[in-house]
């Protein structure tokens, strides 16, 4: 007779805030517990987590829309204190003097890389060109529009790097960016006074 898995409960993260959450940890390992069937598996298909699930669990979630993985995340932020926790620290950044709260994750305005508000700026963490794509017809010897289409398409772009160039800096389009700094929001936020 094999027994049954043992359920590790992690303590080191609570404090004495969250005694109100223990009540709803305990009313939901009631409510999943009366739920269970009598060969211990609950209703909603209760499975063992380990490798195999593991890997079919991480397929699904990169195959699942963003919408439903948005749904599930806040279904499970609203039902499992831990799960809301969790999420709390990973994506939420706190003010040090005002607990004032802001999404922790921001992407950059130039690059349009996303990056966490809570590591400290890097003064070459962001490099982008401020200026625009041009084509350089001098590049597309012998190409006749009438014939070949217009030289500045996406599939060109693409398949010749070379021949378009930044209007900032006059190198193509396959060069690093010409600027770099830190990263900076695209929508700025204010400043409180103080």
């Amino acid at each position: 007779m094999v027994p049954d898995p043992v359920e590790v409960i992690d303590l080191t993260e609570l404090t004495d805030s969250s005694d109100d959450g223990e009540d709803l940890d305990a009313d939901q390992d009631d409510s999943q517990s009366s739920s269970e069937d009598e060969d211990g598996s609950s209703e909603g298909g209760e499975v063992a987590i380990d490798a195999t699930s593991r890997a079919a669990l991480h397929q699904a979630i990169s195959s699942v829309s963003e919408r439903q993985l948005r749904q599930v995340i806040a279904n499970l932020v609203d039902t499992v204190p831990a799960v809301e926790r969790a999420m709390t620290r990973e994506l939420v950044s706190f003010h040090l003097r005002s607990r004032e709260a802001a999404p922790r994750w921001e992407t950059c305005g130039n690059c349009g890389e996303e990056y966490d508000l809570e590591v400290k700026r890097e003064p070459n963490e962001c490099n982008f060109h401020p200026g625009e794509i041009e084509v350089d017809e001098a590049c597309f010897v012998d190409w006749d529009e009438d014939c070949h289409g217009p030289m500045d398409t996406l599939a060109n772009r693409r398949a010749y790097p070379e021949n378009f160039l930044w209007t900032c800096c006059e190198e193509n389009t396959g060069s690093g960016g010409c600027v770099i700094q830190e990263h900076m929001p695209a929508v700025p936020r204010k400043k409180q006074r103080l």
